[in-house]
This record gives C-alpha cells, structure tokens and sequence, in this order.
C-alpha cells in the first residue's frame, strides 16, 4: 500500500493500508490525505474502536514518550497470543472488540499454528467434495427403502435434490444461532478457560479482522461441527436423510464463509445484494457488535429483531 498521510490530535498516521478496509469506502477519504482529522472523527462520531484501530497506523517517534493508555499494552504480541487471552479478564471483552491491523500468532508450534489459518480457496477444496459424496452415500440408501425402490430415476433425483436443498436454506438459521449464542456469548470474567475457548473460535477474528487467513473456518474445526451435527441428526432422522441433508448444510456454509471472506476483501458495485451485505457487515465489527449477526443474510436478523438500520448515504462508496 502507498503512504497516505494524515494528523489526529497533533500526531501522524500512515492509513495507506486501511484504506481497502474503511468502512466508508477508500473514495471518501481521498480528500483528507495529509490533511488533519481530528474533526471529522468527531463530526462522523466514530466508534471507540476506530480511535483504537487509528494507533496501530500512528508513526512512532522513537524520543518521544506516549502517555495515553493502549489496550495492545495488556499482551505482548510478539508471543502465541492464546496462553494471554485468559488473563485479560474483565480487560477481556474491550480489549477483544478494539480491531488491530497486526498478524496473530496463536500456537508457538508451527504445525498447530497451521491448522488455524485457512486461505479461501481451501474451504471449497475441502467440503464440496465431501458434499458430493454425502449426496451420492444418501442416494445409494434410499434407492434400498421400500417404497421408494420403486421411484424412477428422476423421481429419486428430485426427492434427493429437494433433501439437498432444504438442508442448504437451512442454514442461514444455523449460521445466525451459532454466530448469536456461540460465538458471541461473552465469556465470564472469571473464567480463563472460557476466555480462551471464545477467543480460538471467534474472537480473534474480531481482533485481527484484516487478516485474510483468519477470515474462514479451519477445516479441522469445521469437521467437529459437522461430526457434532451428524450425531444430532442421526437421532431423530434415517441415514438416508441425515446424509444429504447435511450436504446440504454443508454447502450452505461454504456459500457463507467464501461471502463471509468477500464481504472483508471483495469490492462490491453499488446497488448490489453483496454491497448491502459489506455495509452490514462492516456496522457489525465496528459498532454494533450485539446487532448484524447474519453474514449470508440478514434475514434471520429482522425476524429476531438485531438487524442493523444503515444510514442513508449520498454517495456511492468504493473499496
């Protein structure tokens, strides 16, 4: 990213990397490089966690001494960030909901470390494949069920198909319930170990929302939800149903991990369902953390009523 220069409160920030990430789009800050901000943060009543993301781009002046307080203080990023989240404690949730633009280190090991990054085109590679063989396993026992032996071959098809289908709107319910009650579920203060186990499953994505290898859920932890929902739906569901129905659902989450991972570094045309979505998705990591939880779509959000209403805007945004 090329520099780009301005002053808050006295002090330089090089937001040349951010630029891409603005959630007011790149173009409406073009007319303020080199300029001073420090108004127009509070005119526009930036959120907290745009004061604290604008220190990450501050240009250091080594002989001077900054006295304001910063969050980052409270962990050393230059050590595996998961042995320090649990004693952040009651410092745990602001400090979680502040973004930086730094790379996180989970694990000191290298190979752990590994399974918690996930470039996106490793998420299609993986469970489109295990989707068309859940669909085939599915099709192979139900041609076996009396008195469906007897359906054509396009009637099989279509009453696969229709199984298919129904598990992949399903979900956008499943995607709101876990991002809602799981993965925003503040962890208590006085719990270390829940501390943690938050963090690994979402909240160092709030921390580290630039970080394009953290954008997706790892495969190894993905295959435990799936595991876990195949035992859910094996208890009340036949094989012949659970299998495609989770093809289904499997293939849902694709579809809202790879728009999850667009809605952080795609650039939408204005008028578009994504350019919405982006909007959306953007108010939800930056201010309305309790609010915006579908990804995919918003829909589940107006009927549990935690929506988020954009502001009307005159002018096109651009990333």
């Amino acid at each position: 990213m090329s520099e780009f220069l301005v002053k808050h409160r006295g002090e330089d920030h090089d937001i040349g990397r951010f630029l891409h990430f603005h959630p007011g789009g790149s173009n409406t800050l073009h007319s303020f490089q080199n300029c001073d901000v420090t108004k127009q943060f509070e005119k526009i009543h930036h959120s907290p966690a745009a004061y604290e993301l604008l220190k990450d781009y501050r240009i250091k002046n080594d002989s001077e001494k900054i006295q304001e307080f910063d969050l980052e203080n409270l962990v050393n990023w230059e050590k595996p960030m998961l042995w320090q989240v649990g004693t952040l404690r009651s410092d745990y949730n602001k400090w979680v909901l502040a973004p930086v633009d730094r790379k996180l280190r989970l694990f000191q090991n290298n190979f752990l470390e590994s399974l918690t990054v996930t470039p996106w085109f490793l998420v299609p590679s993986v469970w489109i494949p295990v989707s068309v063989y859940l669909i085939y396993c599915g099709y192979k026992r139900l041609i076996l069920i009396p008195p469906l032996d007897t359906f054509t071959s396009s009637s099989m098809v279509g009453l696969l198909s229709f199984i298919v289908i129904l598990g992949y709107f399903i979900w956008p319910l499943l995607e709101y319930s876990i991002h809602r009650w799981i993965f925003h579920l503040d962890p208590p203060a006085d719990s270390p170990l829940l501390i943690t186990l938050h963090f690994m499953i979402h909240g160092l994505h709030h921390k580290v929302p630039f970080d394009r290898q953290r954008l997706l859920f790892p495969p190894a932890a993905t295959a435990i939800i799936v595991s876990t929902l195949h035992a859910l739906l094996r208890l009340f569901l036949p094989i012949c149903i659970t299998l495609p129905l989770l093809a289904g659902g499997i293939l849902g989450y694709v579809s809202y991990d790879l728009i999850h991972f667009y809605l952080h570094y795609g650039s939408p045309t204005e008028g578009s369902y994504f350019y919405h979505m982006k909007r959306y998705h953007n108010q939800h990591h930056f201010t309305h953390h309790q609010s915006g939880f579908g990804i995919s779509s918003p829909l589940w959000d107006y009927i549990f009523s935690t929506s988020i209403k954009l502001k009307k805007i005159k002018y096109h945004l651009k990333w």
